[in-house]
């Protein structure tokens, strides 16, 4: 038997029975992920951000991949899928991480101080979505010797 993608021989019995080599399936999951990630930033709606108040704001909306945020997701380093709110991981991760260094620029401080702000913003907020407001998240960083873009 072949492999339904390069038509190379199979020979081990896990890759006969999926019809797929191990190396073709690593390439196809990797391909689709990026594939579901393209299609979240496609949906993604920017919600407006008031410099005035500073607000972080999320919200849900109809679709599947429809989360909307008022700042922009400019570090990807835990969640495949994106930033997400209203539990304790790796998108919720990614929105702490993206609130700090919006409000800082500061790569390291944003990832030093981002799971414990997750855990005390992000991660509870309602499935829905909601508000972080921005003078709690700027005295949050001052306590914590970060400065402001």
């Amino acid at each position: 038997m072949a492999c339904c993608v390069c038509h190379s021989p199979l020979s081990r019995p896990e890759s006969i029975q999926k019809g797929i080599g191990p190396i073709c399936e690593a390439k196809e999951t990797a391909r689709s992920a990026r594939e579901s990630q393209d299609k979240r930033d496609d949906t993604v709606t920017r919600l407006p951000f008031d410099p005035e108040t500073m607000n972080v704001l999320c919200e849900r909306g109809p679709g599947d991949f429809d989360c909307r945020f008022n700042i922009p997701q400019a570090i990807k380093l835990h969640s495949p899928t994106g930033m997400e709110w209203g539990y304790g991981g790796s998108g919720p991760a990614d929105f702490a991480l993206n609130i700090l260094f919006h409000f800082t620029g500061d790569r390291e401080f944003a990832e030093r101080y981002h799971q414990e702000f997750k855990g005390q913003f992000v991660a509870g907020l309602p499935e829905s979505g909601g508000r972080i407001p921005g003078a709690t998240i700027k005295a949050w960083i001052d306590l914590r010797g970060g400065r402001f873009a």
